[in-house]
C-alpha cells in the first residue's frame, strides 16, 4: 500500500488518520510483516493493506490510503 504521494506505507510508520486521530502501522498485509504482539495467524483473513493501532480509534484496517492518511514519522533503520 502507498500513501497518496506514492511513498510506500511501512511497518512502524506513525500516521495521521485525519480528524485528529493518529496511529502506528502494526501489520502490512501486502508485505507479510507483523509487529510484535500482532502474530500473522491472528490476521490471516486480511490479505491486503495495513492495520493501524490508534489510541482514538483502536485497530483500523486500511486497504488503500485516502487523502487523510498521511505519514507523520518513519521508524529509522535502527528500529527507532
Amino acid at each position: 500500500m502507498n500513501y497518496a504521494d506514492g511513498q510506500k506505507v511501512m511497518l512502524g510508520d506513525k500516521v495521521d488518520l485525519g480528524g485528529g486521530m493518529f496511529g502506528v502501522v502494526v501489520c502490512s498485509f501486502d508485505d507479510d510483516e507483523y509487529a510484535p504482539g500482532y502474530p500473522e495467524p491472528e490476521w490471516r483473513g486480511l490479505k491486503e493493506g495495513v492495520l493501524v493501532k490508534s489510541e482514538q480509534a483502536g485497530l483500523v484496517h486500511y486497504v488503500k490510503a485516502d487523502q487523510d492518511f498521511l505519514l507523520v514519522e518513519r521508524k529509522d533503520s535502527k528500529g527507532r
